[in-house]
């Protein structure tokens, strides 16, 4: 089988999506797919033969300009001749100026929506209410992306499809935290970029309200930007002792094996690849209320939700678990049962096969 995947760039494999991307071109590749990938705009990491497939760089600029829309064209023609009748694409760009150039060149083309639409503005709307009658299917990684994007898109419910991301099998218990560190001063741990959308200064004052209550702790914040507002303000918190900026990390995963409580208090979140790793260490997790995380998780069993915005409750509940190890466990092994088939790579890729073969044999809308 063949399948071209396009997309705006690829930055690095550690983004979420093209974290996915690899993952999904690896699992496609092991089964004997022939996979051709192209970006529109190249990277450093596209130039460097590090993708396990080689990139075609199409140099495609501004989905305003002519010549793009007619570069994607001419790449088309190239697919269509090469016997590829279906394109998978990620990302803005890609997904405004395929879906009519694939359908003139004789290709469907697959969407991919992986968050809450806060990229829409009115000129993508626009451009995506005349191109989206072109599309052949939408793939969300969560029935929160897929309801925002048939809302906003314009899109039919038979074409949007709920794949949710893949991940490697967990294959053990989690690995304990340091015994040496101090079992009376829980880590309460994030992982995020440091973002408005974020909301990392709920979190912050949310510790403030901890440490006026009289808890002891430590905060240990994973993720790259500015921190300095950030410091500030714990600062003015009276917290500033007692938080960890450990800016960008390759190996978030060794971080969290140390928390006791895992955090992410966002805005908005499309799927969230923190929760779920989070999860996969098996660590009770405490959220806001907000886009995909109430389908990974449920409140009361494997951690807790609270409404976005509401610092007092955000305390509360870290306040609960920071009360009651015993509680913390009963959740964190929860959390790794959920992990053992929803989220699994296997199921993520055969999803994507059925679903890449219902549109090659016509058996899905196009």
């Amino acid at each position: 089988m063949k399948l071209a995947i396009i997309m705006d760039q690829y930055n690095n494999p550690f983004a979420g999506t093209e974290s996915q991307v690899l993952k999904l071109v690896e699992g496609l590749k092991a089964v004997g797919w022939d996979i051709r990938f192209a970006v529109f705009r190249e990277t450093g990491f596209t130039r460097n033969g590090d993708f396990p497939v080689s990139v075609d760089h199409l140099g495609v600029g501004s989905i305003s300009s002519p010549g793009s829309w007619l570069g994607v064209y001419r790449y088309a023609k190239t697919l269509k001749r090469e016997g590829f009748g279906l394109a998978h694409v990620f990302f803005n760009d890609a997904s405004v100026i395929c879906p009519p150039m694939m359908r003139l060149a004789g290709l469907r083309t697959i969407i991919s929506r992986r968050d809450m639409g806060f990229w829409y503005n009115t000129l993508y709307l626009r451009a995506l209410g005349v191109t989206g009658r072109f599309v052949s299917a939408a793939v969300c990684n969560s029935q929160a992306v897929a309801d925002i994007t048939g809302k906003m898109e314009h899109l039919s419910p038979e074409k949007l499809h709920v794949i949710y991301n893949g991940y490697p099998d967990v294959e053990a218990a989690p690995i304990e935290s340091n015994p040496g560190k101090d079992p009376l001063k829980p880590i309460i741990g994030l992982v995020a970029n440091l973002r408005p959308i974020k909301r990392i200064d709920d979190l912050l004052r949310a510790c403030g309200l901890l440490r006026d209550r009289g808890y002891n702790f430590e905060l240990t914040i994973a993720g790259g930007g500015n921190q300095e507002s950030y410091r500030e303000l714990a600062e003015d918190l009276n917290i500033g002792d007692k938080v960890t900026f450990l800016g960008g990390v390759s190996n978030p995963e060794e971080h969290i094996q140390q928390f006791d409580v895992a955090v992410l208090c966002s805005e908005t979140e499309g799927f969230s690849n923190a929760i779920i790793e989070y999860m996969r260490a098996g660590k009770p997790v405490v959220c806001t209320r907000t886009g995909g995380n109430p389908e990974i998780v449920a409140d009361g069993e494997n951690g807790y939700l609270v409404p976005v915005g509401n610092v007092e409750a955000l305390a509360d509940a870290i306040g609960r678990l920071m009360d009651d190890p015993e509680l913390r466990t009963k959740m964190g092994k929860a959390a790794l049962a959920t992990m053992a088939g929803k989220y699994s790579m296997a199921n993520m890729i055969q999803q994507h096969i059925d679903l890449y073969a219902r549109l090659q044999t016509g058996g899905a809308r196009a």
